[in-house]
């Protein structure tokens, strides 16, 4: 089994999409500078759900759950559609200093990872 962050990052955008079907998009955001590739930071995913509720960016963390696959402590931040549209505008919104990064795309139907 894959153990990177990368893997960690795919096996929880994967679950999301499956559990609730409201999320749009799954992005990751990326820390400043070098402290990405810091072994010790989370996974951070923004995941645009419309049936969310608009309650600003709300970093909720979670330690790592190696029975389930999740290797690294991880973040989620859900907002909504609106919001997600004014951090694409305005970046200096998310918290300490984290940048948007790469899709992760929803899986194809019937492909299990």
């Amino acid at each position: 089994m894959d153990h990177t962050k990368n893997a960690t990052a795919r096996r929880l955008a994967d679950a999301h999409y499956a559990i609730e079907p409201g999320i749009q998009l799954i992005v990751e955001l990326v820390a400043s500078g070098e402290k990405e590739s810091d072994p010790a930071e989370p996974v951070k995913l923004l995941e645009v759900n419309e049936n969310t509720v608009e309650s600003g960016i709300r970093p909720i963390f979670f330690g790592p759950h190696a029975a389930s696959g999740i290797h690294h402590s991880s973040v989620i931040v859900e907002v909504t559609p609106a919001e997600f549209a004014q951090l694409k505008e305005n970046p200096s919104l998310l918290p300490n200093g984290w940048k948007i990064g790469r899709e992760l795309a929803k899986p194809a139907a019937g492909v299990h990872q």
